[in-house]
């Protein structure tokens, strides 16, 4: 059984804000396990900012405008 969780936009919106800056602040230890966990991270939070479906997928509708 799977549970549906989610977050509201004002948290997400800092969790979006605050990752890139604990990213810049472990810069000079930063090893490829921490790059693959901040890359994951940054993953998990656009899959819950598009409600885990791909960006790059858009529908473009033209408009009616002659």
């Amino acid at each position: 059984m799977s549970a549906t969780y989610s977050i509201n936009e004002e948290d997400l919106g800092e969790l979006e804000r605050l990752l890139p800056q604990l990213a810049e602040a472990v810069t000079p230890v930063m090893n490829n396990r921490v790059k693959v966990t901040l890359r994951r991270c940054k993953t998990i939070l656009s899959n819950v900012r598009w409600d885990y479906g791909p960006p790059e997928e858009v529908e473009i509708i033209p408009s009616d405008e002659d």
